[in-house]
């Protein structure tokens, strides 16, 4: 096993070293490092998370803009549930008469590049060009072919109109009439106004609030007649006219213009599209209307105020070649109409998107040793999704944070979340599935269908490093329960529909933004995660190939399904409730506690590991919540057919383990009470003898069961590993708190092994894996687990009472003795382990194993 991963690493390496160096960006961290520069896909929209096309605008439906954010003037929307088109309004100076008929065609500009249909407005005559300027991509759907690039590029560039959170322009997504009062400020460069209590849908905090009484003051906008300004409603053609004349003081030139349809144009918007056609910022379509009651989309409107500012000589038009901006394969645009919210309130902040309504139901703090939870919570939709997004901050700077949507309607749903980090020079994705994980499919029962996480993004500014992030999958599931009436239990187990690659990303600028999608088939949850720090996670990136490596070669020993409550591992099909694909998947207490990531961050240092493990300590706290110790949440058929044992109940090997984890490296952690895991656990086997749960071979000797049912009377069977482990939790115990009780409860044990010893060892040399309690003996033992636990018992007794030793001494050389004939190697714990107690020359014949069989 070493030997093939020392050479898979040296091969890496290698490939490593001869890739160019002048630039991380886009590479996505293959073998080779090739990923040549990714184009925005152009396929036409159909879905919520789908690409669309990025050339010439194509008349189409549009639907209105809910609440949009923009970065310099286009900022949220009051809340309104408006659609409709403008109604009458009127201004003291001025008045705005919409009549009833509205026109309903797309209200798109026409193309430089290619005709349109005829009901699409007529270019203008050539106006003389400032600057040609070469930018990066700053819009993901603004791309070099987009018709209107030089108008929203330079918009851009003077910081009057940016895109959505998202850094999406949204080209044909209507435009209302608060966001067009904030681009006149913006353009026009109107002074800020105070807050008047006059418009019922503007309050003192509303984000137009500039916007509206900038232009209102300035006589551009009016109010609407019901009290409102309109802030959500949308802008149609005529009343685009009237605004931009009104803001730009255009004049009547004198020259005889019409258009076919000027009878369906409002009085009093009439001699207004007269004057803006006269000054060529609009010359209709092309069948010779105006199309005065169509509403006004995002390009056409931005078109629209960038030639009103040429014409009147506030800026010189430029022309742009827009650079491709660099995306993942992966990557979407989605330019349909989206509810975006805030969650975090950082320098960069996170976000969460989605085409159904996004409801913010509050924040929650839970705080543990070694972080703190701040947990945001959301309703999706109207069919009780939720979303529950959790910060975890380590007192150490880094963070986790867990997305779940949890699903329970029957619609399909996606959300996204989403963030940017800004000053970004060059970034690079090391991949995890440049170690492939070789399955087989075949295996209906062991066959395990997720893998490992996506990778780590390593972000660079000016340089120097900005942030390590460890990128989680993400994992589509299923709740499932089953409950016992007559003990009042409940066995938990999801339904593993899915694991896919929520991550993509698009470097715009400077800007990096990183999205994290959650798609929902209804009646699901789906969960995904990442680890964020600003320093190395991995001290080399030997080491963190290494960890790469090893989680492909035992990937079923390594959590890579994180969530708030913790990790969750495919179950033994032996657990239910089980679906029928086998892929039921549970926390498993053992998986729960990082030994792992613990050994390495010992041996390696490496910040990653440090932080893996302090997450442990908290998913453990979390799972065991008010109980002194750790009861099993899943239900074993195998003992549910020994014994009738059903969820919850205590599992003996499971509470040993993780009262070491915590006992062994809580003090380094600064674990609070990191010493109470291991006094409850030891009271609670002091206690068993009492409580019946013991299989008596003599007075003062008996074993301990290796299950302890909560809420059943049971005595279950004994097994040597847990015996053992057992044994040696009441000697460290003991030895922590000199209470003679736990010494008792372990010589008991011992004595009843020294009495049954040629019983559990069999004749090939293994021992037995268990023992009844009408004294019958089967099984077949663990490989190393067992030998292990004889070590550290053999190393116990020879702190406590060495009498002990001649017993444990004749089993560990038995028991290595059958590993050495069948060449069934060993586990580093029983090299070092052989070596402190003196006996190495015991050490079994085969291959060196990471983790114990």
């Amino acid at each position: 096993m070493s030997k093939i991963k020392s050479a898979l690493l040296a091969s890496l390496l290698f490939f490593s070293t001869a890739l160019p160096g002048a630039t991380f960006a886009n590479v996505e961290g293959t073998a080779e490092a090739e990923n040549p520069t990714v184009q925005i896909p152009q396929t036409t929209t159909n879905q919520t998370t789908s690409s669309v096309e990025n050339t010439v605008e194509q008349p189409g439906t549009v639907t209105a803009e809910k609440d949009p954010t923009s970065n310099s003037g286009e900022v949220q929307a009051e809340p309104s549930n408006s659609t409709a088109p403008a109604q009458p309004e009127a201004t003291p100076e001025k008045t705005e008469i919409t009549e009833e008929e509205q026109g309903t065609s797309e209200d798109t500009e026409l193309t430089p590049e290619a005709e349109q249909d005829n009901t699409t407005e007529q270019p203008v005559k050539e106006q003389q060009t400032g600057s040609h300027l070469t930018v990066k991509q700053k819009l993901a759907d603004v791309p070099n072919s987009f018709w209107a690039k030089n108008e929203v590029m330079q918009l851009v560039e003077m910081g009057v109109i940016g895109g959505y959170p998202d850094a999406e322009f949204r080209p044909n997504l209507n435009i209302n009439r608060g966001q067009a009062a904030n681009l006149f400020k913006g353009a026009l460069k109107l002074p800020d106004a105070k807050y008047q209590n006059k418009f019922s849908d503007v309050s003192n905090k509303s984000s137009f609030l500039q916007g509206v009484f900038s232009t209102y003051n300035a006589g551009i906008f009016g109010g609407k007649p019901d009290g409102r300004f309109g802030v959500s409603d949308a802008l149609t053609r005529e009343q685009m006219a009237t605004t931009l004349v009104r803001a730009f003081d255009l004049k009547d030139t004198g020259t005889t213009l019409t258009f076919k349809d000027w009878n369906k144009i409002s009085e009093s918007h009439r001699e207004n599209v007269k004057i803006l056609a006269q000054h060529g910022i609009t010359t209709g379509r092309e069948d010779g209307s105006f199309d005065p009651k169509a509403t006004v989309n995002r390009v056409t409107f931005s078109v629209m105020l960038h030639r009103a500012l040429v014409a009147t000589n506030k800026i010189t038009k430029n022309e742009y070649t827009v650079q491709a901006a660099d995306v993942s394969k992966n990557f979407k645009i989605n330019r349909t109409e989206m509810n975006f919210v805030q969650v975090t309130s950082d320098t960069n902040p996170l976000y969460l998107r989605s085409t159904a309504p996004i409801a913010f139901k509050g924040t929650t703090t839970e705080t543990y040793g070694v972080a703190k939870d701040t947990i945001y919570n959301y309703a999706v939709g109207n069919q009780g999704a939720t979303v529950k997004v959790t910060v975890r901050a380590l007192e150490n700077g880094d963070d986790f944070v867990f997305t779940t949507l949890t699903n329970k309607g029957t619609s399909k749903l996606t959300v996204d979340l989403f963030h940017k980090a800004s000053n970004v020079t060059n970034y690079r994705l090391y991949r995890y599935d440049r170690f492939p994980i070789e399955k087989n499919i075949n295996d209906v029962f062991g066959y395990d269908s997720s893998s490992y996480p996506t990778g780590l993004l390593r972000i660079m500014s000016n340089e120097k490093l900005a942030t390590d992030r460890m990128v989680g999958q993400a994992y589509r599931s299923k709740q499932l329960t089953q409950s016992y009436k007559d003990t009042g239990g409940t066995s938990y187990m999801r339904d593993l529909q899915s694991e896919y690659e929520a991550y993509s990303h698009a470097l715009l600028g400077e800007e990096l933004f990183n999205f994290y999608t959650l798609v929902s088939n209804g009646n699901d949850i789906v969960d995904t995660w990442y680890m964020d720090s600003n320093e190395r996670l991995f001290k080399t990136d030997e080491n963190m190939n290494g960890w790469m490596l090893e989680t492909a070669l035992n990937y079923k020993k390594r959590n890579s399904w994180y969530t708030a409550e913790g990790p969750f591992n495919k179950m033994a099909t032996t657990t239910e409730p089980m679906p029928k694909s086998y892929q039921g998947f549970g926390r498993n207490l053992l998986l729960v506690k990082e030994d792992r990531a613990l050994v390495l961050f010992k041996e390696q240092g490496d910040r990653y590991f440090a932080n893996v493990v302090k997450n442990s300590f908290i998913s453990l706290d979390k799972f065991k919540g008010d109980a002194p110790y750790w009861k099993t949440e899943v239900t074993s058929t195998y003992l549910k057919n020994l014994y009738d044992i059903t969820a919850p109940f205590i599992d003996t090997r499971f509470n040993e383990q993780i009262a070491l984890f915590y006992y062994n490296s809580g003090a380094e952690f600064n674990i609070p009470n990191y010493k109470e895991p291991l006094r409850n656990y030891a009271d609670l086997l002091a206690s068993r003898k009492a409580a019946g749960h013991v299989i008596n071979i003599a007075n003062d000797a008996y074993y301990i069961s290796d299950y302890f049912p909560v809420n059943q009377q049971v005595t279950t069977h004994a097994s040597m590993n847990h015996l053992l482990g057992g044994m040696n939790i009441l000697l460290l115990a003991y030895q922590e708190f000199q209470d003679v009780k736990y010494l008792e409860a372990a010589t008991a044990v011992s004595r009843a092994l020294q009495i049954e010893k040629n019983k559990w060892i069999r004749a090939n040399g293994d021992i037995w894996y268990r023992v009844n309690a009408k004294g019958e003996f089967a099984g077949d033992d663990y490989q190393h687990l067992t030998l292990e636990d004889l070590i550290n018992s053999y190393k116990y007794w020879k702190d406590v009472d060495p009498s002990q030793l001649p017993l444990f001494e004749e089993m560990i050389i038995s028991k290595a003795n059958y590993l050495s004939v069948n060449r069934y190697g060993y586990t580093m714990k029983i090299k070092n382990g052989l070596e402190e107690i003196g006996m190495s020359d015991y050490l079994p014949e085969g291959q060196l194993y990471t983790d114990a069989l």
